[in-house]
């Protein structure tokens, strides 16, 4: 029997910390709308928490989302300091981020007022903030 590798950074799930949504009228695919994402983290020992606020509006105020995403994801613990950067600045914005997208698409389609589907995004802007906000509690607490 082959044995199974664990993998060096995994996703253990996700929580919807907070969500609203806002509707003056109906939308759909062709309403054009901003979205603004702003990434922090946190990493102790071996675990790293992903929160992303995500923000959906369009042009003149009459919708509105706005969600507060947490990610959970697990490391190796002696993982190199380059892979983990990467992990977590690229993989794990990219990983939950889905989840999202599914999120604001099901909501907004039980809504009665339309339905949203986001499309899928290059979140290297988001990585790149993320990587200046991650709070290491273990160089913390030395």
């Amino acid at each position: 029997m082959e044995e199974i590798n664990k993998s060096e950074f995994r996703f253990d799930g996700y929580l919807i910390r907070e969500s609203s949504i806002k509707i003056n009228k109906e939308v759909n695919d062709g309403t054009e709308l901003g979205i603004s994402i702003i990434p922090n983290g946190v990493k102790h020992k071996e675990k790293f928490m992903l929160t992303l606020e995500v923000s959906l509006k369009d042009k003149d105020g009459d919708f509105s989302v706005d969600l507060i995403t947490e990610g959970f994801f697990t490391f190796k613990e002696n993982l190199d300091i380059r892979k983990l950067g990467t992990f977590f600045t690229i993989n794990a914005p990219a990983l939950i981020f889905p989840y999202i997208r599914a999120y604001i698409c099901m909501l907004t389609s039980l809504s009665g007022a339309g339905s949203i589907v986001l499309p899928t995004l290059n979140l290297i802007d988001v990585g790149r903030e993320l990587a200046s906000k991650i709070i290491d509690k273990d160089a913390e607490a030395e």
